[in-house]
């Protein structure tokens, strides 16, 4: 590699601006993860142990990354001639990255699972996880033997780490399109289930795709440009961005609960109790969607106007009618 300014820049200034965008991910993960905590103390044990398992990889994870800079820009300070050198911490913070990546794509698989009801839609996307999780070991194993980027790129390491930032691009953007399938063929006559599931494409549009879209990003810049580590800076944010995607998931249950509360209450509403049948089915499908385990009363709004002619004049009244509540889990 050739010690010129644009070099440096294209190394250690890339992963410098990855590491100081990535420790503020961390803080906002830190965040997500207290709210968390907070808000659903009643959540399954299972989902707490993951939450704080993702937790404790990005913490990990941030502190790799901040050794892997320190021991590159501080460590080999004038030393131009060890800016090929591959930091060990560096090449354990991909793992870590596939560790991470790895847990939130069996999160949504399972989802899918749930959601679809059809085992055979999550069990791929598990496997190509495992895959990709399978192709970071052997990056990472490579990189320590290695030690050397100028090694690295040759075609044999190189295209292990290509199949795994492929497969982690191909697993999000799968997750992503299935989701936003499956939730507007749920769409209902209801008004208030309708605005919860346009909440939830919105959600996963915002999460699914942003990771999706850097995931790729970053794979373009190491196809193209693997004689700089702009794509190793932002190969720093993939593990952030997957664990906030996997908390904003879990910490916006309660507000599309407080959203569907709010737009099945209002003004000249009449409450009507439903059959027994149709309830159980909603409050089914009402579980699968937001996952909660607490009971709130629903109640469908109907809005009941009259237009009257009074010698000539036209009135137009709004009347209501009272009637019974029906208790649904959400």
């Amino acid at each position: 590699m050739v010690t010129d300014v644009n070099t440096i820049a294209t190394t250690y200034g890339a992963i410098l601006i990855g590491t100081f965008f990535g420790c503020c991910l961390t803080g906002v993960v830190f965040v997500q993860c207290i709210i968390y905590f907070k808000v659903y103390p009643s959540d399954f044990l299972r989902v707490k142990l993951l939450v704080a398992l993702v937790w404790s990889l990005d913490t990990l994870h941030t502190i790799l990354i901040t050794v892997a800079v320190w021991q590159s820009m501080v460590g080999n300070f004038n030393k131009p001639e060890n800016i090929d050198i591959i930091p060990t911490s560096l090449g354990l913070s991909v793992a870590v990255t596939a560790g991470i990546t790895f847990l939130v794509h069996c999160f949504f698989a399972d989802r899918i699972r749930k959601l679809t009801k059809k085992w055979y839609l999550a069990a791929p996307l598990v496997f190509l996880a495992s895959l990709r999780l399978l192709s970071a070991c052997v990056s990472t194993a490579e990189i320590i033997r290695l030690k050397r980027y100028s090694e690295f790129i040759k075609p044999f390491p190189s295209w292990v780490f290509t199949l795994g930032v492929t497969l982690s691009a191909s697993v999000e953007f799968i997750i992503t399109t299935t989701m936003i399938i499956f939730l507007k063929k749920s769409r209902t006559g209801f008004e208030s289930m309708n605005h919860i599931i346009n909440s939830l494409v919105l959600y996963t549009l915002e999460t699914g795709g942003i990771t999706c879209a850097v995931t790729i990003i970053s794979l373009i810049c190491w196809l193209c440009m693997r004689h700089n580590l702009i794509f190793l800076g932002l190969h720093f944010a993939i593990a952030k961005l997957y664990a906030n995607s996997l908390l904003a998931t879990l910490n916006t249950r309660k507000r599309l609960r407080e959203d569907r509360s709010f737009s099945s209450h209002g003004d000249h509403a009449m409450p009507v109790l439903f059959p027994d049948t149709f309830n159980v089915n909603r409050s089914r499908f009402s579980k699968r969607m937001l996952g909660s385990q607490i009971a709130t009363t629903r109640s469908l709004q109907i809005n009941v106007e009259k237009t009257i002619i009074v010698d000539g004049e036209l009135l137009e009244t709004e009347g209501s009618c009272a009637g019974s509540t029906a208790t649904m889990p959400v």
